[in-house]
């Protein structure tokens, strides 16, 4: 049993909230052991899990703010060791507690002849500003000699004109006369971004760039020494938020050369108050013309040029129909079915750089590889040349988008003429051979020697694709997995294969069932792709290259598709060996660095062509595979681990037969088997 505590650390509430819910009715105590109430395990899991999707109907329109408030805190956004940050969290952690408590304490209050609902708290922007006010004050007490400190009251007044705090809770309050000024540390954004709504940001294409990432670009820029010889440049943050990026600039850069605009009136205020208390600059005039509430996409290009360009801009914003309108006739990233905000000010970027002028983005890694953006590439290449490329994985707090650090510089050099360096995590490497480069993806993440391979692959003479070559379909789509997948066999069903069932080369039959009605389904594809008489079976999600074969005319759902190649002269056991082999999970995996295993990836992996005797010598291997793991019982080795031993020593004879279509060099061959040691061959026994 759990005590009372215990349920509010699961649900990140404070006891004082649990012992309300218990007053209220909300939660139930299955007993108390003393004064301590109990409550089951699975009680407080159902109550967690009820409280995440809104199914508890007297939280629903207001559920636990505390529970996400862990959800609103950027924590990332200043250091971890910030005397802040607990500050932060406790003031973020306390108005949700506020706003819950009187959600639920709501009650209606009887008056001469009528009844009114007791109006809940609820933070309102005014109410925001007031707090952001109150710690803008004590971070200006902190910072300047109390002498001077009157001369910043006019950026407290653009901020929050009135004095009257009275709905705020004293304790919330009190909060605000407690955080200290760290140099370079944006606490005044922390505070704002973590209160906004999580579905406000992503409308507005808001992802608040963590301390150590904006630290990354601001190094990179120091590597160049485009910041140390920083003195006479002319700095623009296009979507500069509340100032983080113009904060951690050095403070030898004059505060005139600095710049910054953004769509959000409030985040513009901050980024005043910041950037103010660093150059201890009160004049609320000369901030005025410095950091602008101002739409960078219609900034007129021949008012203003600049000598770099920094910043995060924003990703995925939305756009009216005369927004869309105004994008297409203005940019050719605007021409695009969807525009990304982030194509659009790269583009705008490149319009406003002076020439050998530089630009430091953030921007989501698809920028570089998906279709979508093959625009904002193509102008890259002609327009600037890539000096530094950073590659961070997922860095944003609650936003699973892995991202990257491009600086390029306005030339027209070509692309790789500077020798860029590519970074990621702890390794670096200089890139000094000429590449291929066309608009349609930008693949930097290998050394030289790594993509001599890929390009030695990629360029196979005779290499056939099955692009054009192959018939695609999807598995079923149910729609109703729970009621239709059954696990016992009977008469009237059939086996259907997720894909965990794939392994190379052959598949495992599952205890899966399903009786096949398509119009019962969601998604079915053309019967006879299913019913094909022989066809290949991929795992869809996995990041790796697993194909089997099927001439069972098996069953599959969405997690395992289906492909039935069409080459003359190549037979459908071979073209799969080449899919399994080592050279192509190697060009797949430097290529593509995907996770799931797209058609499109698929089509491009180069086959070599082959005789009819090598063709011949590869499916006598193959169905050596498929008869150990169709009929283990019937051949000698007969133990398990015989079984697995055979089946192992079969895959590698294929591999290294595979190796050899591909004319690749011992060497190379060494190295690729290197790179994939430690990978699962994901073999059927």
């Amino acid at each position: 049993m759990l005590t009372l505590s215990d349920l509010c650390a699961e649900l990140s509430i404070t006891p004082a909230t649990g012992r309300n819910w218990i007053k209220l009715g909300k939660i139930k105590p299955e007993g108390k052991k003393g004064r301590s109430y109990l409550f089951s395990e699975e009680y407080v899991s159902s109550l967690k899990a009820d409280l995440e999707n809104g199914k508890i109907k007297s939280l629903k329109s207001r559920r636990n703010k505390t529970y996400v408030s862990g959800k609103l805190l950027y924590s990332s956004y200043i250091p971890a060791t910030s005397p802040n940050l607990p500050l932060v969290n406790k003031l973020i952690s306390d108005i949700a507690d506020f706003e819950s408590c009187s959600a639920l304490t709501t009650e209606p209050k009887e008056t001469a002849g009528s009844s009114e609902q007791t109006k809940p708290f609820e933070l309102t922007d005014s109410m925001l500003k007031a707090i952001l006010a109150g710690c803008a004050k004590r971070l200006i007490a902190k910072r300047i000699p109390d002498e001077e400190q009157e001369k910043y009251s006019h950026l407290i007044t653009e901020l929050h004109p009135s004095e009257d705090d009275a709905s705020l809770p004293e304790d919330i309050l009190s909060l605000t006369g407690s955080f200290e000024y760290v140099p370079g540390e944006d606490t005044l954004g922390l505070i704002y971004i973590s209160l906004k709504h999580l579905r406000a940001r992503k409308s507005e294409g808001a992802y608040y760039t963590p301390g150590t990432i904006v630290q990354r670009l601001l190094g990179h820029l120091f590597e160049a020494s485009i910041l140390s010889e920083g003195q006479d440049k002319q700095i623009l943050d296009p979507g500069c938020g509340t100032g983080n990026f113009l904060l951690c600039l050095p403070p030898g850069i004059p505060a005139g050369n600095l710049y910054g605009y953004d769509l959000d009136e409030t985040s513009i205020l901050l980024a005043r108050i910041n950037l103010a208390l660093k150059y201890r600059i009160p004049d609320i005039d000369f901030w005025k013309e410095h950091l602008l509430v101002r739409d960078f996409l219609h900034e007129n290009k021949n008012d203003k040029t600049f000598d770099i360009i920094l910043g995060n801009p924003p990703w995925g914003s939305s756009f009216t129909a005369d927004e869309r309108t105004y994008l297409k006739d203005t940019f050719e990233c605007g021409k695009a079915k969807s525009p990304d905000s982030f194509d659009l000010f790269t583009e705008q970027a490149l319009g406003l750089l002076k020439n050998g002028g530089t630009l430091s983005y953030v921007l989501p890694e698809s920028v570089l590889l998906v279709k979508t953006h093959h625009i904002i590439r193509e102008l890259l290449l002609k327009m600037t040349t890539l000096t530094h490329l950073e590659y961070l994985g997922d860095v944003f707090d609650h936003v699973q988008c892995p991202s990257v650090i491009m600086q390029v510089q306005k030339s027209a050099d070509s692309f790789l003429s500077k020798n860029p360096v590519v970074y990621e995590k702890d390794s670096s490497f200089k890139i000094t051979t000429k590449r291929k480069l066309t608009g349609d993806a930008f693949d930097f993440l290998m050394p030289d020697n790594e993509y001599r391979i890929l390009n030695h692959l990629e360029t196979l003479p005779d290499a056939k694709r099955l692009e054009g070559n192959a018939g695609f379909a999807l598995g079923i789509v149910t729609g109703a997995n729970k009621e239709m997948l059954k696990s016992r066999k009977t008469a009237n069903n059939e086996v259907i294969l997720k894909g965990i069932d794939i392994f190379k080369y052959a598949f495992k039959i599952p205890k899966c069932y399903i009786n096949f009605d398509p119009d019962k389904c969601q998604q079915v594809a053309p019967l006879s792709m299913y019913r094909a008489p022989e066809k290949l079976l991929y795992r869809f999600i996995g990041g790796r290259l697993v194909f089997a074969y099927d001439d069972k005319q098996t069953l599959s759902l969405n997690s395992c598709n289906i492909v039935i190649p069409n080459i003359e002269n190549l037979s459908m056991k071979y073209i799969m060996a080449i899919l399994n082999c080592s050279a192509s999970e190697y060009y797949f995996i430097k290529k593509f660095r995907s996770v799931k295993i797209l058609r499109s990836h698929i089509e491009q992996i180069p086959i070599p062509d082959a005789d009819a005797d090598t063709q011949s010598d590869i499916t006598a291997i193959i169905d050596s595979i498929l008869e150990l793991c169709r009929n283990p019982e019937t051949l000698k080795p007969t133990t398990e681990e015989e079984q697995k031993s055979k089946l192992t020593a079969l895959y590698k004879e294929l591999d290294d037969k595979c190796f050899k279509l591909f004319n690749l060099s011992d060497s190379d061959i060494s190295f690729i088997k290197d790179e994939l040691k430690n990978e699962n061959l994901f073999l059927p026994l």
